[in-house]
């Protein structure tokens, strides 16, 4: 594979991934609404509650499992490239610059569901209760 190879495939990933991240960013505006119309309005349904809770928190699920996605591809191409110049395949600077900027080695990068990134666990936590306290949260 070669270093052009490798960025293609991290530009097909990208795309894929952003276009699930349009998606979700959507589902989860749906899962905002759902939870502020049924704090509003179904207050008192339990059903309702649990419903627009399940949707809420499956939503935040796929949103989390969209960025989990994207940082494995970001490593995995990263894993590529510092594989590809360990090989003695000369790479370029930007390439070089991509494996120190993220740590990349030729060590095999896990996948995983937790958020690496400071940011992403607080807009999940965010999310969550924006979701749950318009359902479960006290009334005026």
């Amino acid at each position: 594979m070669t270093e052009l190879d490798i960025l293609l495939l991290q530009a097909q990933n990208n795309q894929g991934t952003g276009t699930y991240q349009i998606a979700m960013a959507f589902t989860i505006w749906v899962a905002f609404r759902a939870a502020t119309v049924t704090g509003q309005n179904y207050s008192d349904s339990m059903i309702a509650k649990v419903s627009a809770t399940v949707f809420g928190l499956s939503a935040l699920f796929f949103l989390n499992m969209t960025y989990a996605f994207y940082s494995f591809n970001m490593a995995a191409t990263g894993h590529r490239l510092a594989e590809l110049q360990a090989s003695g395949t000369e790479i370029s600077g930007v390439s070089a610059s991509y494996i120190a900027n993220i740590g990349a080695s030729t060590t095999q990068p896990t996948f995983s569901l937790v958020p690496g990134d400071p940011v992403m666990i607080l807009m999940e936590l965010a999310i969550l209760a924006m979701i749950v306290v318009p359902i479960w949260g006290a009334k005026k």
